[in-house]
């Protein structure tokens, strides 16, 4: 009687190790594809003085392929991320120290700041607060 138990419970362990070498195969190959991403630099101003402090947020847009990323703006207006998506993106500011809070409204929940990605990364992004909002005003359709 023991011998026949082996014999039994082979086929179901040779089965079981074949689904699982199958199982990895079919992850490596259909696995999630790498989505496109560089290194973003830059700086942001209100009016030609660095903002000190806030966020700068990149959301992929029309077709852009990525997760939104983020990266803390420094005392001198620069920020850096490591990964954002490449191709245009919308540009969020948060928590920036403007006076106007209408701006700010408009800069993080309809944010009329676009920006295209690329790779090898281009130069460094420049952001001015002021230009952006002045853009914004004399075409209101381009942050929609």
């Amino acid at each position: 009687m023991e011998a026949s138990v082996p014999t039994r419970t082979a086929p179901a362990s040779a089965l079981a190790c074949l689904l699982g070498l199958l199982t990895a195969g079919c992850s490596e190959e259909l696995g999630r594809e790498a989505i496109p991403s560089t290194p973003v630099s830059g700086v942001v101003t209100l009016a030609g003085k660095p903002l000190d402090r806030g966020w700068v947020e990149f959301q992929p847009l029309d077709g852009t392929l990525g997760d939104p990323t983020s990266a803390r703006i420094k005392p001198d207006g620069s920020f850096t991320m490591p990964r954002a998506p490449v191709g245009l993106n919308i540009v969020r500011l948060v928590d920036v120290p403007i006076d106007n809070p209408g701006a700010i409204w408009r800069l993080r929940n309809s944010s009329p700041i676009r920006r295209t990605t690329q790779v090898p990364p281009g130069p460094p992004i420049r952001i001015d607060v002021m230009e952006e909002l002045l853009r914004s005003q004399i075409n209101p359709e381009a942050g929609r």
